[in-house]
């Protein structure tokens, strides 16, 4: 664990720098002991990277971004990496029968793990924030108790868009919104909304404080 904070540290972090200029708004809220599932928008190759970066270095042993185990352990270098330095946690999103995806995940936060989660499913194309899958409300209706907290990812898609192999410089910011928890009479549906709408609330204050 001490080698993966090392890595992050004085590698992944200055080489990051080298091409985003990164903000974080509200970063004390990622800075918190115990569970929680973190979720943002996903249009960037680099939104893994930023979204580890805006947390302290001291806090990346308990963080664990959920990925799709069939596009990152697709060989062993790639499946190295992202499961010992990146810390991935890796989601099986062709499970079948009566095979539970979001196990793992369960297990990870009652374990005290911070997940960090993109609920679209997948990258979208730059600017475009596409509906949520009902993943994140099924593991707070597993865990009511753990906090949601939503990001806003702005600039990212901009250094390194869905499709692109290369990156650009650009000026990324993360900003950080209140937690959320799941209400006891609340559907998946309803949780979903109120998610998406504090998320797009983010970018929207963003947008009017540029």
């Amino acid at each position: 664990m001490r080698t993966r904070r090392l890595i992050h540290r004085f590698l992944l972090r200055p080489l990051l720098r080298r091409v985003v200029e990164l903000t974080v708004v509200r970063g004390d809220r990622l800075d918190r002991r115990g569970p929680a599932v973190v979720v943002a928008n996903h249009n960037s190759h680099l939104d893994t990277a930023v979204l580890l970066a805006s947390f302290p270095t001291g806090r990346l042993d308990h963080v664990r971004p959920v990925a799709a185990a069939d596009y990152f352990l697709r060989n062993r270098l790639l499946a190295w990496f992202t499961t010992r330095i990146v810390g991935i946690l890796p989601l099986d999103r062709h499970s079948r029968g009566d095979a539970d995806p979001l196990l793992g995940a369960t297990q990870a936060l009652a374990a005290g793990n911070t997940l960090v989660m993109f609920p679209e499913g997948t990258r979208g194309e730059p600017g475009v924030f596409g509906d949520l899958k009902s993943g994140v409300a099924r593991l707070a209706r597993h865990r009511p108790s753990v906090p949601v907290v939503p990001v806003w990812l702005d600039g990212c898609d901009r250094a390194m868009p869905k499709g692109s192999r290369l990156t650009h410089p650009v000026r990324c910011t993360v900003t950080v919104g209140r937690p959320l928890f799941i209400r006891p009479d609340e559907s998946t549906a309803e949780f979903l909304i109120r998610l998406r709408s504090a998320m797009v609330e983010l970018g929207t204050d963003l947008a009017e404080a540029a």
